[in-house]
């Protein structure tokens, strides 16, 4: 089985950009260490096509190459922060209307082509200036629902639920700037994929 998955920083988590099958030091190393000790008569090839600082525009176009010519059985797709987080770090305003269009390509195409999609909610903590993203990432939040409820698609809510866990945890806890995550939200994230994987897997 070839897993992928296809993101931002949160996915990339400074692996090494020069060897594919590098995994970063994030949530998709620990997901694929899990994955290998819960299924060692399985053989697994897992791929992380996450890059720092991308948005939706970015991915649309890398997803031929990263994704498509690899032929994947499972791909995960998560991207949004940037597209929220960049109008005050980087001075790029994506609009509702340009994230939808971007978004829904990026979730048609990959459809079409890969056996199993699974995609996985982009999420923040109010920490430090974070607060102030919150209003354009839960534009983007809504028009992610929308798209999963007319494709029929698995979504990991991470966001709804580091929310809900940061009512009763310190935030800094899982991400310590508010989107990147520390070993603790890698590992709440990991455990989710895995969740997820398990129903594809015989």
């Amino acid at each position: 089985m070839k897993i992928i998955f296809f993101g931002d920083s949160v996915s990339d988590a400074e692996r090494n950009r020069l060897d594919a099958y590098d995994l970063g030091n994030g949530y998709v190393k620990f997901a694929a260490a899990k994955l290998r000790a819960l299924y060692p008569d399985q053989e697994f090839v897992i791929l992380n096509r996450g890059v720092g600082g991308d948005r939706t525009e970015q991915l649309l176009a890398r997803m031929q190459e990263d994704v498509l010519d690899e032929h994947p059985d499972v791909v995960f797709l998560q991207i949004g922060i940037n597209d929220a987080w960049h109008r005050f770090t980087e001075g790029v305003a994506v609009t509702p209307e340009q994230f939808r269009s971007n978004y829904t390509t990026l979730v048609k195409t990959l459809k079409s082509a890969v056996p199993h999609l699974v995609l996985i909610q982009p999420y923040m903590f109010n920490v430090g200036g974070m607060l102030r993203v919150r209003p354009y990432l839960n534009a983007i939040l809504a028009i992610i629902d929308e798209i999963v409820a007319a494709e029929n698609l698995p979504l990991i809510r991470m966001d709804e639920i580091f929310t809900g866990l940061a009512q009763d945890i310190a935030p800094e806890q899982f991400a310590l700037d508010g989107v990147h995550p520390t070993h603790r939200g890698c590992r709440y994230i990991a455990d989710r994929v895995i969740k997820e994987l398990k129903k594809y897997i015989n």
